[in-house]
């Protein structure tokens, strides 16, 4: 040891740290200091430090959080970002003579806490000062320092003293940031490094205070200038969870991370890797629209359309944007951790997650209606309506729940299109897609937004990676598709009735506008261009969406609505009643249906639930209401075009 402390003046800083680490070491074990250096060989170089990172999920505007991610919740900062405050006031509690040490406490506490070593044994304690001294060796003190305020527990369920920041007072260790701690809190916060099970402790704060006197870091006069920060000290409940996780909106989070997991930035990656990744995920979802729709669709909220509704019932409901694809609101169920009504996703495991696929009922009259027009029928052309009605090859006949309303045709007997869609005719539908061919219903719903339907044995069928639409009719589907037979999602029909608001251009549906790290942004959402195909012509897309606007249960006041009801009959009771439609702004598909096993809806009063009921009432409740909290101005509908030919109808002309 003599020999050493003689030679220490005459070598390089790396050398002189070196043979610090293997006189240590000796003394540690009693060893020689070439068994030492052959110690220190031996142990591992310490690597970049690894730490989970707090993803945060934020709605449009980018700054409203919707919810945390990750197994601890922490924000990074880079060495030369951290408040000087915090830093001077850490250094002055544990190590004071850190920036001139040559072995550093606040190293070994890393290399401790980081690689877990735990104990004070001989072994232990020499396998942490010589991690620590290669930590010292191969990063600066600053970095060394930034690790420590990064990574350790500060109590609060905080790691890392941003988080801490932001656990205690509501503000930010960031240099860069308006709301930063001030030196009073800074000081707070040394105090609670490692501290997990305590709270904030005055005296303990006057000491690492006055320690920070002796350091030069304050004059006596700044330091008694200073008072213990109990008013901006926020109070702490250790029940408190994430409430974005748990509500509806985390319904929303499965489907963030399921939409990143598919796309090429994150293949091959995990949910975990995104939760704990630190990036910051903005979504497509608006905080009002969301807010809004929880209000009206969510049975637990009071006031709601639902609240006074049975529990049995359960319903779901999705707003998609028009001409972008961007998912404005979605309500699948109340509980993040719960089943979603409105939609299906991979999940973390690979498995195909959700219940959100429902028998349509006639809402899917719209795709039938659309692939009409498309093929050159008109809606002056004439059906005939009668109820029950028989068709070659089924065994089954259709009946009708409504008759043709005057001025469209006659009761029991010839029903203009336009005629049979407000009354939701069943067996004229039934002849229309006969006429049209069931493939090219099937075509005119891919193309217009239903990504997947199921068929009778609820296996379900990609049709956006089918090409053959009419192999596929044949296997898997027949011409009761425009009865609404085939189970599709919530967020599909929301989707496909954006692409006939943004008059035939289909946009993906998608919740992710852009994931952004401290370096950049690393995925950003995919829009139509100007050069997109439209599913119909102008003049088709007019006379749909002039269609779509006479019926009464979706109607606006003041604002310009197109839309369809949809009930699904069991037997003689409704199983699924829809609300499908859109303005000139959003788009919306609302659902109700069993929460349970598929059952007879019925509301508080005992009645039986149809489209133009609960749906409705959601829908034109929350369109209304979105509109003047968004201040929208979607517009007026032009007036229809009237392609097509009259008489492509099954009955007579007029």
């Amino acid at each position: 040891m003599r020999l050493v402390r003689l030679s220490l003046r005459h070598m390089t800083g790396r050398r002189r740290r070196l043979l610090i680490a293997l006189a240590v070491v000796a003394a540690l074990v009693g060893a020689t200091v070439v068994s030492a250096a052959a110690y220190v060989a031996s142990v591992p170089t310490p690597g970049p430090l690894v730490l989970p990172e707090t993803t945060r999920v934020y709605f449009s505007d980018g700054r409203t959080e919707m919810a945390r991610l990750g197994v601890e919740n922490r924000t990074l900062l880079e060495p030369g970002g951290i408040s000087e405050a915090v830093k001077q006031a850490a250094v002055a509690d544990v190590e004071p003579d850190f920036w001139s040490s040559q072995q550093s406490a606040i190293a070994r506490r890393v290399v401790r806490w980081h690689f877990d070593l735990r104990g004070s044994n001989a072994s232990v304690r020499m396998r942490v000062a010589v991690m620590a001294w290669k930590l010292d060796d191969q990063y600066s003190k600053d970095e060394i320092l930034a690790m420590y305020l990064n990574a350790l527990p500060f109590g609060r369920d905080a790691h890392g003293v941003e988080a801490a920041a932001q656990a205690y007072f509501g503000k930010s260790a960031d240099t860069r940031s308006s709301q930063q701690v001030s030196v009073a809190e800074a000081i707070v916060l040394a105090t609670m490094i490692d501290q997990t099970g305590s709270e904030p402790s005055q005296e303990r704060w006057t000491q690492v205070r006055d320690k920070m006197v002796d350091l030069g870091y304050l004059t006596r006069a700044e330091a008694d200038a200073l008072t213990f920060p109990t008013p901006t000290l926020k109070p702490y409940d250790p029940k408190a969870d994430n409430p974005g996780l748990s509500g509806p909106a985390g319904l929303v989070v499965n489907q963030v991370l399921a939409e990143l997991a598919r796309s090429p930035q994150f293949k091959g990656k995990s949910w975990d890797f995104i939760r704990n990744g630190g990036f910051k995920i903005t979504t497509t979802v608006d905080r009002s629209a969301q807010g809004l729709l929880e209000k009206t669709a969510n049975g637990a909220v009071a006031g709601s359309v639902m609240s006074a509704q049975p529990r049995t019932l359960q319903a779901a409901a999705a707003v998609v944007e028009p001409g972008t694809g961007r998912v404005i609101a979605y309500y699948g169920g109340p509980k993040g951790g719960g089943a979603d009504y409105a939609g299906w996703y991979i999940d973390e495991d690979g498995d195909a997650t959700g219940f959100g696929a429902h028998r349509p009922g006639t809402s899917f009259q719209v795709y039938a209606l659309a692939a009409a027009l498309k093929d050159g029928v008109s809606l002056d052309s004439r059906w005939d309506s009668r109820s029950p009605r028989t068709f070659p090859g089924r065994q089954q006949p259709v009946r009708n729940l409504a008759s043709c309303p005057a001025p469209h045709g006659v009761r029991n007997g010839p029903c203009t299109l336009l005629g049979s869609t407000l009354a939701s005719l069943d067996g004229p539908y039934f002849a229309l897609t006969q006429t049209i061919g069931t493939a090219a219903v099937l075509e005119m719903a891919k193309a217009a937004g239903i990504a997947d339907m199921w068929d009778d044995e609820s296996k379900r069928v990609s049709l956006d990676a089918t090409k053959d639409m009419t192999e596929v009719t044949l296997s898997r589907f027949g011409f009761e598709m425009a009865l609404g037979q085939y189970r599709v999602t919530v967020l599909d029909q929301a989707n496909a009735m954006a692409t006939f608001a943004a008059g035939g251009v289909r946009a993906k549906a998608h919740f992710v506008r852009q994931v952004r790290m401290r370096t950049g942004v690393v995925y950003s959402e995919r829009l139509p261009t100007a050069r997109e195909p439209t599913v119909l012509s102008k003049e088709q897309a007019a006379d749909l969406t002039w269609a779509l606007s006479q019926g009464s249960a979706g109607r606006l006041r003041g604002i310009d609505s197109a839309s369809k009801t949809g009930t699904w009959i069991d037997g003689v009771v409704p199983t699924h009643a829809w609300m499908v439609g859109y303005t000139g702004r959003l788009a919306a598909a609302v659902w109700i249906g069993s929460a349970g096993r598929e059952g007879p809806l019925k509301d508080g009063r005992g009645a039986a639930i149809f489209g133009a009921g609960l749906p409705a009432t959601i829908y034109r409740t929350f369109m209304t209401a979105a509109h003047t909290d968004m201040n929208l101005r979607p517009g007026r509908f032009g007036p229809p075009a009237h392609v097509g030919d009259a008489d492509r109808g099954d009955a007579p002309p007029a």
